[in-house]
């Protein structure tokens, strides 16, 4: 594990070792290594400097995560190192402050599909313009890329966006749509070739992988092998 300095200085002003901790602890379940089962610790009857030593040792080891690929191959530099390990033990404190930090044990949160994402940052766009309206920011004067990344921002902050998102979809599949589209929209023949052609040189231009590289290419069915002629 990266080792990062740290400093805790109880003062007497917030916490005092010799003050008896009042009864309001949680049993804390800790899962043992090896599979030896688990123990509870009941942080009420805790003496308050011991409480302090577990609560800076835990601490210590969230603000040291995610630290594997700051190694000395990757930062030669020692100064650079300490320095990206510093910024990146920040970083995962704000995470702590901001309800970021990943919850050993939890279940993870089921990821929303691509057609949910799409319609939930349709809202928020749809959002973020009627805020911008309403703050008198005309809409053609600001790129697009603004108005996506405050989206995201806002679906990042604003849960109940992606909720809607669901809702919607689930009535639209529940409202199909009462005309016969088939015999409405037809396909354009040149947009078709366009297309085609396009993917065709986009696959045209793609480099060969190392393994096609080294392919030989197959011998034409019925064609015999020519023989080897010797210098």
């Amino acid at each position: 594990m990266t080792n990062v300095d740290t400093d805790i200085t109880a003062g007497a002003e917030t916490l005092n070792a010799d003050a008896t901790p009042e009864a309001t602890g949680t049993l804390i379940k800790i899962v043992l290594k090896n599979g030896a089962g688990e123990i509870e610790v009941d942080t009420a009857r805790l003496p308050n400097d011991v409480y302090l030593e577990a609560l800076m040792q835990g601490l210590k080891v969230i603000a040291e995560r995610n630290m594997s690929k700051l190694t000395k191959e990757a930062y030669p530099d020692e100064t650079q190192r300490k320095a990206a390990i510093k910024a990146k033990a920040e970083a995962n404190v704000q995470d702590m402050y901001d309800g970021k930090t990943k919850i050993t044990g939890q279940a993870k949160v089921k990821k929303a599909s691509g057609a949910v994402m799409t319609e939930a940052m349709r809202l928020a766009r749809n959002l973020v313009k009627d805020a911008m309206k309403a703050n008198k920011i005309k809409i053609s004067t600001v790129k697009a890329s603004e108005i996506t990344k405050t989206a995201k921002l806002l679906l990042d902050q604003d849960p109940s966006i992606l909720a809607q998102a669901e809702e919607n979809l689930k009535q639209r599949e529940a409202t199909p749509v009462k005309i016969d589209i088939k015999s409405l929209i037809h396909v354009d023949p040149e947009l078709v070739a366009k297309a085609e052609k396009k993917a065709a040189e986009a696959k045209a231009s793609k480099p060969l992988s190392a393994k096609q590289a080294g392919k030989v290419a197959p011998r034409a069915k019925g064609a015999k092998p020519q023989p080897q002629v010797s210098a």
